[in-house]
């Protein structure tokens, strides 16, 4: 299992399924998004209160388990992105 977080930092990569459930964990808890699919990929996406998208999360799914979790939260870079409008 990889988890690998885009920030206005740079990119963070946290590697096994321990390690990346206790990530998810910590950051799950306040955020409200939609199901939407993500260049092919399931995924969330959550927007901020003036519609601009607050973070993106897409899934690889293999033989029924999630592999790897790709997460956006840099601004700039999901400016950038063509994704729908909030819900």
């Amino acid at each position: 299992m990889e988890f690998t977080v885009h920030t206005p930092g740079g990119r963070f990569v946290t590697i096994g399924a321990t390690e990346v459930a206790g990530r998810a964990r910590v950051a799950g808890g306040t955020a409200h998004g939609h199901a939407a699919t993500v260049n092919g990929r399931p995924g969330v996406i959550a927007w901020n209160e003036d519609g601009t998208p607050l973070s993106l999360l897409a899934f690889t799914v293999a033989d029924g388990r999630i592999t790897e979790i790709t997460a956006v939260v840099d601004p700039a870079e999901l400016a950038l992105m063509d994704l729908p409008d909030p819900v």
